[in-house]
C-alpha cells in the first residue's frame, strides 16, 4: 500500500510542479535570445516564488519516486508515470486557456490505454 502512496505522491508533486513552473514562467518570460541577458533572466527566474516553488516539488516528486522504486519493481511503477501527463495536459486548458487538439488527446487515450493493460499484466 505504502509504494501507492509513493507513487500518488510523485504524481501529485510532478503535476504541481511543472503547472506552478509554467506559471512562473509566463511571469518571468522567454529565455533571451541574447546570451548577455541571460544572467538577469536566471536571477528573474530563481527569485520568483512560483519557479521555486515547481522546482522544489520535482525534488520532492523525486524522493518520493525513490520511495517508489524502493518498494517495486521499476516496470510496475513506471506507467503510472503516464498520469502525470494526463493531469498535466487537462489542466494546462484550465489553467493557462491552452488549446489542447484533439490529436492530443488522443494520444493521452493511447497512453491511458497502455497504463492499463501494463496495470492488468
Amino acid at each position: 500500500m505504502l509504494v501507492y502512496l509513493f507513487i500518488a505522491g510523485t504524481i501529485l508533486f510532478t503535476v504541481l510542479g511543472q503547472l506552478s513552473l509554467k506559471a512562473g514562467m509566463i511571469e518571468v518570460g522567454a529565455v533571451p535570445p541574447d546570451p548577455k541577458a541571460l544572467s538577469a533572466f536566471l536571477w528573474a527566474a530563481f527569485t520568483n516564488w512560483k519557479v521555486v516553488f515547481g522546482l522544489a516539488s520535482a525534488v520532492i516528486a523525486a524522493v518520493l519516486w525513490m520511495g517508489a522504486v524502493s518498494r517495486s519493481d521499476i516496470s510496475f511503477a513506471y506507467p503510472f508515470m503516464a498520469l502525470a501527463i494526463v493531469l498535466v495536459l487537462a489542466l494546462s486548458g484550465v489553467f493557462f486557456a491552452e488549446q489542447v487538439s484533439l490529436g492530443r488527446w488522443a494520444g493521452v487515450a493511447i497512453v491511458c490505454l497502455g497504463l492499463i493493460i501494463t496495470a492488468r499484466a
